[in-house]
């Protein structure tokens, strides 16, 4: 495999091509200790996720705002893609974007007196609320910009939690959704201080379809102009 000319684009084509390539083989594997547990296809569809999703939001828009390249900026080769980029992660509402599938996601905020350690699991009330149509509807009106960040954050600081078929966190049960949580900080005293949790939940193979997606658009608009040399 030769040198990626766009990591934005290649590494994420990549990795795809690795899920749809070396599933039927992570579907024959299992967990050493509890194999009972199912297949280990979970665990490599995040593992190959990371960077599908965190490297075009790493060097393309999380530099938006810059008037100048940093260490690990891609906006510069390819003048289409980058503004793709930063109009479809920006301001503009989730539910337009090209990749965004209706009932996929879900949404809540947690407040700073709900606030919950994941390593205990998702709480139940939480759970629900999750699964109501209350927090499809707010998935459908995040901003783009929001939505990355708490997906790049997450997934950036193991906010993610697996989910059974219901939705809640039951061990030895197999996994059907994902659930990822970002901390919400600025308290104007403290801007260190935990104020509140974002998560956002989507059910296994609806994930495995959106980084289908995804893919497809970043690819889509690379190829719409030749790449700009930087």
């Amino acid at each position: 495999m030769g040198m990626p000319n766009h990591y934005s684009v290649d590494l994420p084509s990549r990795c795809l091509a690795l899920i749809d390539g070396l599933w039927d083989d992570a579907a024959r594997l299992r967990d050493v200790d509890r194999p009972d547990l199912g297949p280990l296809t979970s665990t490599f569809l995040l593992s190959m996720a990371m960077p599908i999703v965190n490297l075009p939001i790493e060097r393309i828009e999380r530099h938006k705002n810059q008037a100048s390249n940093a260490y690990a900026d891609d906006r510069f080769l390819n003048k289409t893609l980058s503004n793709a980029v930063s109009t479809t992660l920006g301001g503009q509402l989730l539910e337009n974007a090209e990749f965004f599938e209706s009932g996929s996601w879900s949404y809540a905020r947690i407040s700073e007196d709900r606030i919950f350690n994941i390593a205990h699991g998702l709480l139940d009330p939480v759970a629900d609320d999750l699964g109501g149509p209350a927090a499809f509807e707010r998935a459908r009106k995040l901003q783009g910009s929001q939505w990355s960040s708490i997906l790049r954050n997450a997934m950036a600081h193991g906010g993610i939690l697996y989910l059974d078929r219901d939705g809640k966190s039951s061990y030895g049960q197999p996994v059907r959704m994902f659930a990822f949580v970002s901390g919400v900080y600025g308290d104007p005293m403290d801007k260190k201080r935990l104020t509140g949790q974002h998560l956002l939940r989507i059910e296994e193979m609806r994930f495995r379809s959106f980084l289908r997606q995804w893919v497809s658009w970043l690819r889509k608009n690379h190829l719409l102009n030749n790449p700009v040399a930087a």
